[in-house]
């Protein structure tokens, strides 16, 4: 006999399952916070990880680019908020009061102010050509760190913004090609442009997670038999 489980009674369990859970640990979020249900369709996002030595109010400000669609989700915000953190950043978030922090506008009072002596003055314009992409630094991650500096430059021409994230590039990528061969005249034809890459990117590093885990199956097969 097959038993069908509705997909509302797989979420209403898995929901019970994450409160039950957030209950044994000791969480400065409210109870609101803990309880409230997650959106069927989220899927987790991936962040750069705050260090200590950047401005807070900066990656205050990348949280909510990168939850543009959920900003209305307080609970949803708040729980999110402490992925983004490294691990001495954590360390400071765990020792926060239990039940202290009620919503995401409280949560970011109190980082900025534990963070407020590494906010960063106004920047000129060589700093965006000190910037590189790392070797495993993503294209969407490195658009996002690359637009936070660029925002707090003072005076910067459109052209010269576009040419410092050329050099900034990993040489020889499919988007630093097409930069190469049809160079934008703003960074926000850039951006636009530079959204079709990123789809590419990810749906790549799926195909590949995909060939991995097949590959890894074939493999304990083979072990088996």
């Amino acid at each position: 006999m097959i038993i069908r489980v509705r997909k509302e009674d797989l979420q209403i369990k898995e929901n019970e399952a994450f409160r039950s859970a957030a209950r044994t640990v000791n969480s400065p979020f409210t109870d609101k916070i803990l309880n409230a249900l997650s959106p069927r369709k989220f899927s987790m996002i991936v962040f750069i990880l705050f260090d200590r030595t950047t401005d807070p109010i900066d990656h205050v400000y990348h949280i909510q680019l990168k939850m543009a669609l959920n900003t209305e989700n307080d609970p949803l915000m708040c729980k999110c908020f402490p992925i983004s953190l490294a691990r001495p950043a954590f360390k400071w978030f765990k020792n926060l009061p239990r039940g202290s922090v009620d919503s995401f506008r409280s949560l970011c009072d109190r980082f900025i102010g534990q963070y407020y002596g590494n906010k960063c003055s106004a920047k000129d314009i060589s700093s965006l050509f000190t910037i590189k992409q790392h070797d495993d630094e993503r294209l969407q991650a490195f658009l996002t760190r690359f637009n936070l500096t660029k925002s707090m430059v003072i005076e910067c021409y459109p052209s010269t913004a576009v040419q410092a994230f050329k050099l900034a590039m990993t040489r020889g990528t499919p988007f630093h090609t097409s930069l190469v061969v049809n160079t934008p005249k703003i960074m926000d034809e850039l951006n636009e442009r530079a959204d079709g890459f990123v789809h590419l990117e990810e749906e790549e590093a799926a195909n590949a997670r995909k060939t991995s885990i097949i590959s890894t199956e074939k493999k304990s097969k083979v072990k088996i038999r």
